[in-house]
């Protein structure tokens, strides 16, 4: 798992003595709307500018009273390579720092502000499964297309990549197959990234790619309980797995009805409510997620859902009506490197 992407902002009311504003200032072109009769501006928008220098790409913003930059760490440093991620996982600080340095030598800046000062706006966390085929890639999205409702909401479709919540300020999700994509990416015009050989081509059209993305909502409500820069490993690896693998689940439950009514009952606070959700999934199952949310109170509701994940159910076999088991179709295999996925 690694960030595929991080978004940085440096308000200048956070360390209005740094040198760099007097440059910031006039970097960067800008669209004004001014009246013609005043000469007073009505607006200014400032543009994105991307910054390049052989395998590095990063793009800054500089406005009146902020500098933005945004990029994926595996190309500010390393070979470019955006697949796994180079050697920056989940390291938050040092890729943050990596891009702030990097902006501040290729613009002779001077030294950066200390990366405390900084906001972070948007970070993608990543991963990459190994599902052996493109087709059995291709299976996967066409389940994970039809997982919808509670915090799921398919809310873009486009070939091989799937979104949920895209454009939710505080997360959103998406899947897609990272070989298709790379071929796209590399037959587009003005194309200056990683040049993949055909071998890696194939090997990446094996891989799954799950992303989620943490906006500026879920930073500024302080989700995770503490400031950005003390987000480990875990904090982020967590994250992902409650959005993605709740909805996977794990494939195991394979049972019979009587089965799975005495497994509700194990789970839930009482028997009667294990027998309740049980009829609850036959609902589910009989007319859809939707109607059967509708045909009883929210808090009831909620309280099966529980119960029923519980019990073995992921959100996506909710979604479905049925026990996808994703997990059992298809074998999921986490992998981190061209290496490992070669192995």
């Amino acid at each position: 798992m690694f960030l595929d992407w991080i978004t940085l902002r440096l308000d200048r009311d956070s360390c209005p003595d740094w040198g760099g504003w007097s440059f910031v200032r006039n970097y960067g072109d800008r669209v004004m709307r001014y009246c013609p009769k005043t000469g007073d501006v009505l607006w200014e928008s400032f543009a994105w500018d991307s910054v390049r220098s052989d395998s590095h790409q990063v793009a800054i913003r500089c406005t009146l009273d902020s500098l933005w930059i945004q990029g994926s760490p595996a190309r500010v440093c390393g070979t470019g390579d955006a697949v796994f991620g180079g050697a920056f996982g989940l390291d938050i600080v040092h890729g943050a720092r990596s891009m702030i340095d990097f902006i501040m030598r290729i613009n002779c800046w001077g030294t950066a502000p200390e990366h405390r000062l900084w906001k972070v706006i948007r970070v993608d966390v990543t991963q990459n499964y190994d599902l052996w085929t493109l087709a059995n890639v291709r299976v996967a999205l066409s389940t994970l297309r039809g997982t919808e409702g509670g915090r799921y909401r398919v809310s873009q479709q486009s070939g091989d990549t799937v979104y949920w919540s895209h454009l939710s300020a505080l997360r959103s999700g998406k899947a897609y197959a990272k070989g298709p994509h790379l071929t796209y990416l590399m037959k587009k015009k003005g194309y200056t990234g990683y040049q993949y050989s055909a071998k890696e081509i194939e090997s990446a059209n094996r891989l799954l790619r799950l992303e989620l993305s943490l906006k500026g909502q879920w930073f500024r409500e302080n989700r995770s309980g503490k400031p950005w820069y003390r987000l480990t490993e875990n904090d982020l690896t967590r994250e992902h797995d409650t959005f993605f693998m709740r909805m996977i689940g794990d494939g195991e439950i394979e049972m019979s009805s009587l089965q799975f009514i005495e497994k509700c009952e194990n789970v839930a606070p009482t028997p009667g409510q294990g027998r309740a959700a049980a009829r609850t999934w036959t609902v589910i199952q009989a007319a859809g997620w939707q109607a059967a949310r509708e045909s009883m109170p929210s808090r009831t509701w909620y309280r099966h859902l529980k119960i029923l994940k519980d019990a073995g159910l992921s959100d996506c076999d909710l979604s479905h009506g049925r026990v996808v088991g994703l997990r059992r179709s298809v074998e999921l295999r986490p992998v981190s490197s061209w290496h490992h996925l070669a192995a």
